[in-house]
């Protein structure tokens, strides 16, 4: 039986979805301070059980993002939000418990991630796509300025919640912890106020088939596709050479050179989101882009320069101000590229075009964690830096020389100033 919901008008329905964004991104937030905190400095792990913990939340997800596009294809996302919310409060409820019983240990660390990877591999496809039915049907010419607002706000919550982590200072870890679990609560109420989602699953009945074809359907999409498929090669090269580096490398160093205490994981944070913040809140302002390739490739370059710098040692402030450097670059890129992939993708498939493309994320994530985890292991923190930017000059390389990255552009709908 649907869920009762009142019918809202669009403009309420994108308050409410961006409501219940920012309590994901929120909790999201706390988790990335504390989980690192955590694992880095309580634990003292060595580099290669970081990476492994680090990769511990998207390893499920890597193999069921696929899985959860194509059931939010065919089902109400509405009602997928609200479950998938709820079942992440019982992870934060869980790891406060062991950590204010003294009883943490690394493997309850992974044992959380694995259960947060679950729930992200169902809530984010069934966010994203949410996001075209919550503005309305005239939303091709908005479609930039809702996924700049979704990004600004997003960054916004999850720098809340990385200030909320430096409580944990004072309070303790246990208490903030805890603090995600009340936020996934509102994420439930948010999500309970939108109403009911069918369109996806009409588009989804009209192509049939098993799951399994479905998520081939996506797949050939992508692939098929000039703008998808470079797009999401580079969101893949993201998550394995930059999101990799940024969750082992940064904290490594934040360690062994600066001696990592929870504020300093929080001022790391608050420095990359703070710059993304920045980037994403002025290509809103600049209206509608419509030479969308070259921002990304400039952007991702960016954050190749920083690499490469932060394999000099340098004091705090300037570790921070890299940090905060790379954070403008990652904000261009990822409002131009979901920008692009909410575009570009067909009604049809859309919440599995953008499980792919998240799937780019978070299974880069993964392999980058584990792999730099060995290389930190084997060269040090810093000469490490090296490795991920010189790998990604060239696939920068080869998507300008093979694809059409550079000259992808808005639709027709969307053109604007360039």
């Amino acid at each position: 039986m649907a869920l009762p919901a009142a019918p809202l008008t669009a403009s309420t329905q994108f308050r409410w979805y961006l409501a219940g964004a920012g309590a994901w991104f929120s909790a999201f937030g706390i988790q990335m301070v504390m989980f690192a905190y955590l694992v880095t400095t309580v634990l003292h792990a060595p580099p290669g059980l970081i990476g492994l913990a680090q990769a511990s939340p998207t390893l499920v997800a890597t193999f069921l993002l696929l899985v959860g596009g194509a059931v939010a294809d065919q089902t109400d996302t509405r009602r997928l939000l609200i479950l998938a919310h709820v079942i992440a409060i019982v992870p934060a409820i869980a790891l406060a418990a062991v950590v204010a019983a003294g009883l943490l240990r690394f493997e309850w660390l992974i044992v959380y991630g694995l259960a947060m990877g679950f729930v992200t591999a169902f809530i984010i496809p069934a966010r994203e796509a949410m996001m075209a039915d919550v503005i309305g049907p005239s939303a091709g010419p908005q479609i930039q300025q809702a996924v700049t607002t979704t990004v600004g706000v997003t960054f916004l919550a999850q720098i809340a919640g990385m200030f909320t982590a430096r409580l944990a200072a004072t309070l303790g870890a246990a208490p903030i912890i805890l603090v995600q679990a009340v936020l996934q609560v509102l994420g439930a109420f948010t999500s309970y106020k939108l109403n009911p989602s069918t369109r996806h699953h009409v588009h989804a009945e009209a192509n049939g088939g098993s799951q399994l074809r479905r998520i081939v359907a996506g797949l050939r999409e992508v692939a098929g596709s000039p703008v998808l498929m470079p797009i999401t090669v580079i969101t893949a090269a993201i998550g394995v050479l930059f999101i990799g580096a940024f969750m082992v490398i940064l904290p490594v160093i934040l360690r062994d050179e600066y001696g990592g205490d929870v504020m300093q994981f929080s001022s790391m944070q608050v420095a990359f989101w703070s710059g993304s913040i920045l980037s994403s809140m002025t290509i809103s302002r600049l209206g509608n882009i419509t030479n969308r390739g070259r921002p990304v490739v400039f952007a991702v370059s960016t954050g190749t320069t920083v690499l490469i710098l932060m394999s000099f040692k340098a004091p705090l402030l300037v570790f921070y101000g890299l940090v905060f450097l790379w954070g403008i670059g990652a904000g261009v890129t990822i409002s131009m590229a979901r920008t692009i992939v909410q575009e570009y993708a067909p009604p049809a498939h859309r919440a599995r075009v953008l499980s792919i493309y998240q799937l780019g994320f978070t299974g880069g994530m993964a392999v980058g964690s584990l792999a730099t985890g060995f290389i930190v292991s084997m060269l040090g923190a810093r000469q490490a830096a090296l490795v991920p930017a010189l790998a990604m000059m060239v696939v920068v390389a080869y998507l300008l020389t093979r694809t059409k990255l550079w000259s992808i552009t808005a639709l027709e709908h969307e053109t604007g100033p360039a």
